[in-house]
């Protein structure tokens, strides 16, 4: 597979980026536990078995008298939940009454401001909560049970609120408080709609709750169970988990006891014992069960599972509450509810690990009491997980669904065993794209790999850098992170040039990462400019600017740009390091990503208010080096030129621009002649305007300023053949120009400009317009590749003015009126700023005074407010570090589509080349009269080009259309409007990475190259402009015939060589989008044809229009670079081919009708054929691959001759109705297949073979 060019990230995007929030986080910082026990008075409404269970928080209440039972319960529900967040302030209430209760309670929201409360209700000594939303507590003397509506609660507590509710039908509670809050919101909506009352919009309906059982369900009574057992669950799950498997596994018994697993030894905060290591595999396991239940609604896992850790931990334990309780029949609910989890398949993994651990128990209890030592051996469940992870990169992270061991992942990143593996891992799933960023965001990767910055471990720095790329490309919303503990050392460190300790692979590639980085830390976060600027990033990316790799070039430039974007201190460190002059140097870089980049820091630095001297020179410095984009041939560099003048103009203000606006007018208008009367009326020269307050540091513009320099650069640039860059340069320019009409006495004396513009267009439109389209009045009604009747901006400055106010847009019958009034009536149906203009052009010519403000105002406004530019570069780039790094591209994976396609392509191709083999050699002998198909191309086919592989033939027109044909089937694909200025036409066409997806480049007379996709219209999709660029400037009119622009493209090479009405023969790099050498054509006439050698692209062979010929080597300097030259033309040179294949003969055709064979070695040619005597021969071709050559002329005949010079045929061109005769225009063989395009003046297009 050859290579493929224009087919980067750039030219399908046109470097304009696609299109995270931080969510606001609750915490709980206060608790109230409420608990209602009664101890030694059972309710009245449930009766209890005996035995029954009677522990609360692991307390038998009957071994103490009543109040000290109650005490002890209260304080160790106290430490159970100070376990789980000991950042929280707790109130214990013991049996209280309805007065200590809402005393409590309105306490606990004064306190908790807009936190979030923890509410417990312990309901086991009252009744049943009940159905219309009550809960029990009692009177003052123990005597009574007094209900508490759910209602006052809601009122004392407010919100938000996460309640826990253990007792007998707590599902009533959630019932009634779900149906209760949902009246409370509905209230507070229509009171917010109608202004009236106070009541605020609480969202009550968000309210966490957590309850034991069901509606109609009692909490279990079994002895072996503590009273509490849905408490115990969310309090002390791995006590409350290991008793359980005691109690349902019988061969446990025999040597392990419910006292032995109480004596588990270690502490849940210390990971590397028996039960740290347990809590640690309790919480990946529940995490990952609840990651995998809440896939579909990451919101709500987030809310759930990571914005508090009070509620993150109640819900983790819940999910063991439920599996539990539901073995005794009892079902716990929730608000929001959970999907049941009771049954997922990571439970099983939970009962290994606690089988595993259990089974070493009697051992480690026996070293403790004095016996053998014993070495504790740790589970494999994070090796595992981890394993079972990296089998999913390899096989199924193709399809996007989260893996279940993702939560487990970031769980194994507090141990340092694991670590560097479970980072590796990670960063291979962060590869995947940005829906696995945002996986791991939601699961809880931030705050993991923000502690990870403080780790010196060198060997996690490479990996660490990934990661931290692959989030901020997706999540810039942690600046503030980064600075409060100082994690941006972290990349400044590896950015730091000459470090000893980054003896790591691709170094440089890691610095890129450090350095994009560095700028998302630095865009809109004006202290992480300046935290970068004490750290002396400036000098740190300075150092890089020459460094092989150009992504770091690139991240360089976009990191200095972020760091000094509207930060003055920044600039005039910038200034101290000579930061400005090494951009400019990589304006010339090769890649065309770093000089765009380069041009965005440069037009940050550019337009800062400090203005001083210096300032201002090192500005107008850099605009003059910028000068050098106008020649680039990437777009993108182009519009960020733009960008960085729309920097200067906003801070210069208009007085500059102006003054050069006024000097283009009056150079305008020498050219075009403007009544000398009609310009005696301004009196006033435009230079000598200044308005107020707008004098300049440093003395007034002069004509041949910096500034009239960069006008015409915006002049030009408003009419680049790329779309977004002359639309860009079109704000800026039309902000100049709204500025000067408004003026008096500029808007005067340029209104003048545009009423003489209007009037030459009315006088000559007419014509201009008949004359291009007679021929066409035969055509039929259905046309679909006209030329649209069309104004457009040219660098004309009043072309400019003209389209600022939509003249552009006058019917064709509104430039034919030659009537003033007219004109103005037109122009007062148009935009506010034309019925400005109209104004203007009523105005008495000796009318005095400012000119009148009309609704043009606000549209002036308008375009100002739009300046400067905003730039979408940095965006695009930062997508970047969004795209799959570490895998192939999708095209060298076998199986994917797209290689499944280039692999069918490339056997597509094989035997189209195998057919071409088998018939090229008996074409130079066979007779070429079968007619193959024959189809009305509506206008005259000037250049005809067949693709190499596909059956599609293009034709183009003498204007600016294109129609693509079927030319197996006779059926048009597409009709392609190639946006040529009026007077433009289209010279050349040209197939690049004809191998796979072919591009379609034409070259105009204008000078433009433009290159196009989907050129067939494939997908119901029309063509899509990939790239455009003037290739050849200064165009020469020559006395002879005009030959515009012509070309040669090299496949292999990503060479293309234009030529035209130049002296020179520019060649340009495909890769680098940018002219690698000027060979002069020491020539004074035009080149109307290019070839070149195949195979490397160094032999170019050009004709002229006076008949000359000239063979020129690019491996040699200027004038030395012509090794050959042929004078035997005597006439303007039709064609000239060097073959691809055969004897690689070369061919020339002059429009003396005579053809020519030649060996570039020789100084005389080796034939020659007469090929039509008496005419002008208007078309040659040559086949690339067999001894055949084509010729047509004005005596309608078309002629096939071999090598030798043996006429194979003679065809009379004919087509249309009754076979009349026409004169053939253009010729073109297949490039493989033994077949013959010809077109006529009469549109047909007729196929021919062998």
């Amino acid at each position: 597979m050859r290579f493929l060019y224009f087919s980067e990230k750039r030219h399908d995007t046109n470097a304009t980026p696609a299109s995270s929030t931080a969510a606001t986080t609750t915490t709980t910082t206060q608790s109230l536990l409420v608990v209602c026990l009664n101890i030694g008075t059972d309710p009245p409404d449930v009766v209890k078995t005996n035995p029954c269970a009677k522990f609360e928080c692991w307390i038998d209440p009957t071994l103490l008298v009543p109040l000290k039972s109650l005490e002890a319960i209260g304080k160790n529900l106290h430490t159970q939940y100070e376990n789980i967040n000991g950042r929280t302030r707790f109130k214990l209430s013991l049996d209280p009454s309805v007065e200590e209760t809402k005393k409590v309670c309105c306490q606990m929201r004064r306190n908790a401001k807009e936190e979030r409360i923890l509410f417990h209700y312990n309901g086991h000594g009252v009744p049943k909560p009940t159905a219309s939303g009550e809960i029990w507590v009692f009177n003052r003397n123990y005597t009574q049970y007094i209900p508490v509506s759910l209602l006052d609660l809601q009122l004392w507590l407010g919100s938000p609120v996460i309640y826990v509710w253990d007792c007998s039908s707590a599902g009533n509670i959630i019932n009634a408080f779900n149906r209760f809050a949902e009246q409370r919101d509905t209230e507070a909506m229509r009171l917010a709609e109608h202004n009236q009352g106070s009541l605020p919009l609480s969202a009550w309906r968000d309210c966490i709750q957590l309850a034991a059982c069901g509606p109609t369900e009692t909490l279990p009574m079994n002895p072996d169970l503590p009273a509490d057992v849905f408490t115990a669950c969310l309090t002390t799950p791995i006590e409350m988990s290991l008793r359980w498997v005691v109690m349902r596994n019988p061969l446990l018994t025999s040597n392990i006891t419910m006292d032995m697993v109480l004596r588990l030894p270690g502490r849940a905060t210390e990971r590397r014992t028996p039960l740290g290591e347990l809590n640690w595999i309790f919480t990946a396991v529940t995490d990952t069960i609840a990651w995998c239940v809440l896939q579909d609604n990451p919101e709500l896992f987030k809310r759930l599972f990571r914005q508090d850790l009070t509620v993150a931990s109640m819900f983790r334990n819940f999910l063991l509450a439920e599996r539990i309780m539901r073995s005794y029949q009892c079902t716990p609910m929730s608000t929001p509810g959970l999907p049941e989890t009771h049954d997922h398949p990571m439970w099983q993994s939970w009962d290994l690990a606690v089988d595993m651990c259990l089974f070493q128990l009697p051992a480690l209890l026996a070293e403790e009491a004095g016996g053998p030592a014993y070495t504790y051996n740790s589970s494999t469940f994070f090796a595992e997980q981890l394993t079972a992870f990296e089998v999913w990169l390899s096989e199924g992270a193709v399809n996007p669904k989260i893996p279940e061991q993702l939560p487990i992942v970031l769980q194994v990143l507090l141990s340092q065993v694991h670590r560097l593996r479970a980072l590796i891992l990670l960063s291979r799933f962060l590869d995947l794209g940005p829906w696995a960023v945002n996986a791991a965001l939601s699961v809880g990767i931030f705050p993991y790999v923000l502690k990870l910055l403080q780790s010196p471990a060198a060997e996690l720095k490479p990996v660490l850098v990934f990661i931290w790329a692959r989030i901020l490309a997706v999540d810039r919303s942690c600046q503030n992170d980064l600075l409060k503990d100082h994690g941006y050392a972290y990349f400044i460190n590896i950015l730091t040039p000459n470090n000893a300790m980054l003896s790591i692979p691709h170094v440089s590639e890691h610095r890129a990462m450090s350095a994009f980085i560095l700028s998302v830390f630095c865009t809109n976060f004006k202290m992480g400019q300046q935290a970068c600027l004490r750290s002396n990033v400036i000098a740190a990316c300075l150092a890089h600017v020459r460094d092989p790799d150009s992504l770091l070039r690139q991240w360089i430039c976009l990191c200095l740009a972020q760091v000094w974007m509207n930060n003055s201190e920044a600039k005039a460190a910038a200034v101290a390091e000579n930061s400005h002059e090494k951009l400019c140097a990589l304006l010339s870089d090769s890649v065309p990503e770093v000089r765009a980049s380069a041009m965005y820091a440069l037009g940050t630095f550019l337009g800062d208010p400090n203005k001083t001297e210096q300032i201002v020179n090192i500005e107008h410095n850099i605009a003059i080096s910028a000068l050098s984009a106008m020649s680039d041939g990437s777009p993108i560099v182009r519009k960020e030129f733009v960008v960085a003048l729309s920097h200067i103009v906003h801070q210069a203000g208009p007085a500059k621009f102006l003054a050069a606006a006024t000097q283009t007018i009056e150079e305008d208008q020498n050219q075009r002649g403007l009544h000398l009367d009609e310009r005696a009326k301004v009196r006033t020269r435009p230079g000598d305007w200044r308005p107020n307050g707008s004098e300049n540091h440093f003395g007034t513009t002069s004509y041949d300023s910096v500034y009239a320099v960069m006008w015409k650069a915006l002049l030009n640039l408003s009419v680049d053949p790329h779309p977004s860059v002359s639309k860009a340069a079109s704000i800026v320019v039309d902000h100049i120009n709204a500025t000067l009409l408004k003026t008096t006495p500029l808007g005067e004396y340029a209104s003048l400009v545009v009423r003489e513009s209007i009037e030459r267009s009315a006088e000559h439109g007419s014509l201009d317009r008949s004359q291009s389209f007679h021929h066409d009045e035969k055509s039929s009604s259905i046309s679909p590749h006209r030329r649209p009747v069309k104004l457009t901006r040219s660098v004309s400055f009043a072309s400019t003015l003209r389209t600022i106010y939509n003249f552009g847009n006058l019917s064709t019958g509104g430039l034919h009126d030659n009537n003033p009034s007219g004109s103005r009536d037109t122009l007062r149906g148009s935009s506010p700023l034309a019925q400005h203009a109209s104004t203007l052009l009523g105005a008495n010519s000796k009318a005095q005074g400012s000119v009148r403000q009309t609704g043009s105002d606000k549209k002036a406004t308008e375009i100002e407010h739009g300046l400067p530019l905003s730039s979408t570069f940095y965006d695009w780039s930062c997508e970047y570090f969004t795209e799959p790094q570490m895998r192939a591209a999708e095209s060298d994976e076998p199986g994917s589509v797209v290689y499944n396609q280039r692999k069918w392509r490339r056997s597509r191709n094989e035997m189209i080349l195998a057919e071409s083999n088998a018939t090229k050699g008996r074409a130079g002998t066979s007779r070429w009269e079968e007619q193959i198909i024959s189809v009305y191309n509506e206008t005259e086919a000037k250049l005809l080009l067949f693709h190499q592989y596909e059956s599609h033939l293009v034709a183009a027109d003498a204007y600016n259309c294109m129609v693509v044909w079927d030319w197996k089937t006779g059926t048009p694909l597409s009709v392609i409007d190639n946006h040529n200025p009026l007077s433009s036409r289209i010279t050349d066409i040209k197939f690049i990475n004809e191998d796979d997806v072919a591009l379609l480049l034409t070259g105009s007379d204008d000078g433009v190259v433009r290159l196009y996709k989907n050129y067939d219209g494939s997908d119901q999709e029309d063509a899509v402009l990939v790239s455009s660029w003037r290739a050849l400037k200064d165009m020469e009119r020559s006395s002879l015939r005009q030959s515009g622009l012509v070309c040669e493209w090299h496949q292999s090479r990503g060479i293309l060589f234009t030529g035209g009405d130049a002296r020179v023969i520019k060649v340009w790099d495909a890769n680098q989008e940018m002219p690698i050498m000027d060979i002069p054509t020491q020539s004074t006439a035009c080149v109307t044809c290019i070839t070149s050698d195949q195979v490397n692209g160094n032999i170019i062979i050009a004709g002229f229009g006076d008949g000359l010929m000239g063979v020129y080597d690019r491996r040699l300097k200027g004038n030395e670079s012509m090794v050959q030259r042929w004078d035997e033309h005597k006439a303007w040179i039709a064609d000239v081919h060097l073959q691809r294949d055969g004897n690689r003969e070369l061919v020339s055709g002059g429009l003396g009708g005579d053809i020519k064979i030649w060996d570039i070695r020789q100084t005389h040619s080796l034939r020659t054929i007469d090929a039509h005597s008496n005419v002008d021969m208007n078309a040659l071709a040559v086949h690339d691959h067999s001894q055949v050559i084509a010729s047509a002329g004005d005596d309608q005949i078309i002629k096939l001759w071999n090598m030798d010079g043996t006429q194979l045929s003679s065809l009379r061109s004919s087509s249309g109705f009754l076979g009349q005769r026409c004169v053939t225009r253009s010729l073109a063989f297949h490039p493989n297949l033994m077949v013959l395009a010809t077109g006529g003046d009469d549109g047909y297009i007729t196929l021919y073979g062998a």
